[in-house]
C-alpha cells in the first residue's frame, strides 16, 4: 500500500466526523445508506446499492466501511460511526465475539482502516435517531432515478471484505469524488459551470 496519506496541522481534519450508517437486506436486493458530516457541518449523503446478496448484517458492515472509506478519502482522521446494528456496533467494539468467518473478515477490515486514524469509536443508536441514513438505504433499494442530484450514488460490484477492494482505500488516481473533495477540503469547484 506504498502511498503516504497527506496529514495537515491541527484543523478540520484533526476534528471529529460524525457518519451515520445504514444497511438493509430484501428480496429486492441489498442496499445501505450513510451520511458523513464534517467538523463544519457540511455533509456527504450517500446511496449505495449492491450486485451481490448479503444478509442484514452485512449490509450494515458494507454500509460502514463505505463511509469509513469515503472518510479516509476526505482525509478525516477523527471518526464516530453511528449505526442503528447492534452485532456491528458490539463486535467492533470487542464486546460481542465474532463466530462467524464472513463477520470476522468484516470486523478485520474495519480494524485495518480504524488503526489509520487518530481516533475511532463506533455506537449504535436507536433506528429512529438514524432515520436519514435509513431513507438513504431504502431510496436506494427503489430506483436510483428518483434520487436527488445531492445524494451520491454507487452501485459496490464486490464486497468490501474481497481482497481487490483493500487497494481502492489508499489509490492516489481522480474518481467522480475528487472534485467534491477539492471542494470540501479546498474550496475549490470545477471549471465547468454545470459540474460546479
Amino acid at each position: 500500500m506504498g502511498t503516504t496519506q497527506r496529514r495537515h496541522p491541527e484543523g478540520k481534519n484533526d476534528q471529529q466526523w460524525t457518519l451515520y450508517t445504514d444497511g438493509a437486506s430484501s428480496k429486492e436486493g441489498s442496499d445501505a445508506g450513510l451520511i458523513l458530516t464534517s467538523p463544519t457541518g457540511e455533509e456527504i449523503t450517500y446511496a449505495l446499492r449492491f450486485d451481490f446478496y448479503t444478509s442484514n448484517n452485512e449490509a450494515e458492515y458494507e454500509a460502514l466501511l463505505a463511509g469509513l472509506r469515503l472518510a479516509v478519502k476526505m482525509e478525516a482522521e477523527r471518526i464516530v460511526a453511528l449505526t442503528n446494528s447492534c452485532l456491528a456496533a458490539n463486535q467492533v467494539t470487542g464486546e460481542f465475539e465474532t463466530k462467524d468467518k464472513r463477520m470476522e473478515k468484516y470486523v478485520k477490515a474495519v480494524q485495518r482502516i480504524k488503526s489509520s486514524l487518530k481516533s475511532f469509536a463506533i455506537k449504535q443508536i436507536p433506528r429512529g435517531s438514524n432515520r436519514r441514513a435509513d431513507a438513504l438505504s431504502k431510496l436506494a433499494s427503489t430506483c436510483f432515478g428518483h434520487l436527488s442530484k445531492e445524494v451520491l450514488m454507487e452501485v459496490l460490484k464486490v464486497r468490501s471484505i474481497d481482497e481487490r477492494q483493500l487497494d481502492y482505500l489508499f489509490t492516489t488516481r481522480p474518481s467522480w469524488m475528487t472534485s467534491i473533495i477539492d471542494y470540501l477540503q479546498h474550496g475549490i469547484l470545477p471549471n465547468d459551470h454545470g459540474d460546479a
